[in-house]
């Protein structure tokens, strides 16, 4: 049995793809896999499945989808259903990293995480590899309830951007600037308050001798804070446009890679993200 949410929403046993019904129920399964292990009160399933408009009796009808639900899945294997648990708090799914591509991903975020800690870049980089290869785009497209995608889909991209920012870390390290620049300018329009792509961008620019665009790039950010927020780029993006600005040879590509994992950063979360297309 696989489910997948970082993409189109999929269940299948043996390979054997689930067919599932649109609309209601689908939305109901994201729900439970993106709070995977963890109990769902019936009255916060209502406003992630209903979203703006709840049925006139919330629980009658959630019950009803969640039945509907559990007959679709034992139509296609009986006893599938088992896997949706009703409990005292509510309802939940159980699974683990070998059947939810989420855990799966948050299981090899982790695995980076050590071998960073070892000092393993290499370990750390496969493990970044694979855990970024389980995304496509868009995220969950056919699930239309926007406080599910502002609660649920938010989160869960909120924890793959510091993964991708460290893989782009690691790969700037290695002297791989070249083929990041257009991957990063598609980033920074999808996430243009994330200022770690930005300085990304910049910093990969500088580095393929591409000075004037380098400066060009950290101006429109510059120009789309103050326009957007009223405020100016954080130190860490002002101190870079700084050291372009008289050439510092600390930009120069570095040997090995950095030797620490940055904290989550909180991003702009209303795009969703793309696969990733680096090689490490």
């Amino acid at each position: 049995m696989a489910f997948s949410v970082l993409g189109p929403l999929r269940v299948a046993v043996h390979g054997n793809p689930v067919r599932l019904s649109a609309g209601k129920q689908r939305a109901l399964l994201a729900a439970l896999l993106l709070s995977a292990n963890e109990p769902v009160a019936q009255d916060q399933l209502v406003r992630w499945v209903w979203d703006r408009t709840p049925p006139l009796s919330p629980r009658a009808a959630l019950h009803t989808c969640l039945t509907r639900l559990r007959h679709t899945l034992d139509h296609h294997t009986p006893g599938l259903s088992a896997v949706v648990r009703t409990c005292s708090a509510g309802y939940l799914v159980e699974a683990g990293p070998d059947q939810l591509d989420l855990l799966r991903f948050r299981r090899l975020a982790a695995h980076a995480r050590q071998a960073a800690a070892r000092g393993d870049h290499d370990s750390e980089s496969a493990a970044l590899r694979q855990a970024l290869a389980l995304w496509s785009v868009p995220v969950l497209p056919e699930i239309r309830s926007e406080a599910l995608r502002r609660d649920l889909v938010a989160r869960v991209t909120e924890e793959w951007l510091p993964v991708r920012e460290r893989a782009h870390e690691l790969a700037l390290a290695r002297g791989r600037h070249d083929p990041l620049i257009a991957e990063l300018r598609d980033l920074v329009r999808q996430f243009p308050f994330h200022e770690g792509f930005w300085r990304q961008l910049v910093l990969a620019l500088y580095r393929a001798g591409r000075r004037v665009e380098a400066l060009e790039t950290y101006a429109e950010l510059s120009a789309r804070l103050r326009e957007e927020t009223g405020m100016d780029p954080c130190p860490e993006s002002r101190d870079l446009h700084l050291a372009v600005l008289r050439g510092d040879p600390g930009l120069a590509t570095a040997a090995g890679a950095p030797a620490t994992v940055p904290a989550a950063r909180t991003g702009q979360t209303g795009a969703l993200p793309e696969k990733s297309g680096i090689e490490q």
